[in-house]
C-alpha cells in the first residue's frame, strides 16, 4: 500500500496527485499513520548512518502536500524560529498539491519540479538526507531520479527510500483497501537493490516494514504509535516465515 505521488485519490493521466488526494490525507486516519510511518521509517534510518548533530539539510523527492516532509522536520527536532540554518526542501510537480501546500516554517519549502529532472535551485553535493518515500514506483525512470538523489546528496549523505510490496499491492486494490492506480513499475527487493546500485549509491540495506495486521488498524480506526508499529516490525521481521506479511519495503544507502 503506498501514499505519496500518485495514489488513494482520483489522478491525472500523466500520474500527479491531486486536491482529493491532498484532502484525505488531513482526515482519513490510515493516510495520515502510513505517511507518518514513512517519516519515523525515514529519521530512525537516518539517525542510524550519521552522527547526531543540530542542524540538518533534508530533501524530499514527490513530497506532495508538504505534510511527510513536516513530520520528519518534527522529529529531527527542528523548532519553530530555530536560526539553526537546518533545511527542508521538498519537490513536487503537481500543482494541486502545490497549492495545499499548509503554511511552512521559515527553513522548510516546497518547490515545484520534477524528480527525474532536479530544478536549478538544487544544489550538488548539499543535502545529508534524500528521501523518495512511496515514489519510485510510480516513475518511468526510477533509477534516473535516483541519480539526481546521489547528485543532490553530500559524500556520506543517506538515502531513504520506499515502494510498496507488489503483492500486497496488487491485494490491497482488489479488497478495495486503496483505490485503482497505475504503477509504471513492480520494485521487489531484487529491482530497488538494483536500481539503487545502478544510481551510485553503496552501503545498501534492505528493510520490510508495515506488518499487515498492524498497518489495517487505522482502517478500523484503532490508533497505533508509528514508532510503536516499527518496534512491531522488528521483531516480526526475526521469524522469516512471517516475511510475506509485510505490506512495504525499504532501501537505505549511502553516496560514497
Amino acid at each position: 500500500m503506498s501514499d505519496h505521488p500518485p495514489h488513494e485519490r482520483a489522478h491525472h493521466s500523466d500520474g500527479v496527485m491531486d486536491r482529493e488526494y491532498a484532502a484525505g490525507r488531513r482526515r482519513a486516519p490510515h493516510l495520515k499513520f502510513r505517511y507518518r510511518v514513512r517519516a519515523q521509517l525515514a529519521v530512525d534510518a537516518f539517525r542510524g548512518r550519521v552522527a547526531k548533530h543540530s542542524k540538518h539539510a533534508v530533501l524530499e523527492l514527490g513530497a506532495a502536500d508538504g505534510l511527510t516532509l513536516l513530520a520528519i522536520r518534527e522529529l529531527l527536532g527542528a523548532q519553530d524560529g530555530d536560526q539553526s540554518a537546518s533545511e527542508f526542501v521538498g519537490i513536487e510537480l503537481s500543482e494541486e498539491l502545490l497549492a495545499a501546500v499548509p503554511s511552512l516554517p521559515s527553513d522548510t519549502r516546497i518547490i515545484k519540479g520534477d524528480v527525474m529532472r532536479l530544478p536549478p535551485e538544487i544544489p550538488d553535493g548539499h543535502f545529508d538526507l534524500c528521501t523518495a518515500l512511496a515514489v519510485l514506483e510510480h516513475l518511468p525512470d526510477p533509477t534516473r531520479a535516483l541519480r539526481e538523489a546521489h547528485r543532490a546528496l553530500r559524500p556520506g549523505g543517506v538515502l531513504v527510500a520506499t515502494a510498496p510490496n507488489p503483492l500486497w499491492d496488487d491485494i490491497a486494490g482488489k479488497l478495495g483497501m486503496v483505490a485503482a492506480e497505475h504503477h509504471e513499475q513492480e520494485l521487489d527487493e531484487k529491482a530497488l537493490r538494483r536500481i539503487v546500485a545502478d544510481a551510485g549509491f553503496t552501503d545498501i540495506e534492505f528493510r520490510r516494514f508495515m506488518w499487515a495486521p498492524v498497518g489495517v488498524l487505522p482502517y478500523l480506526k484503532l490508533p497505533i504509535n508509528p514508532a510503536r508499529s516499527l518496534e512491531i516490525d522488528k521483531w516480526v521481521s526475526r521469524v522469516r516465515l512471517l516475511d510475506f506479511g509485510f505490506v512495504n519495503q525499504c532501501i537505505i544507502a549511502t553516496k560514497p
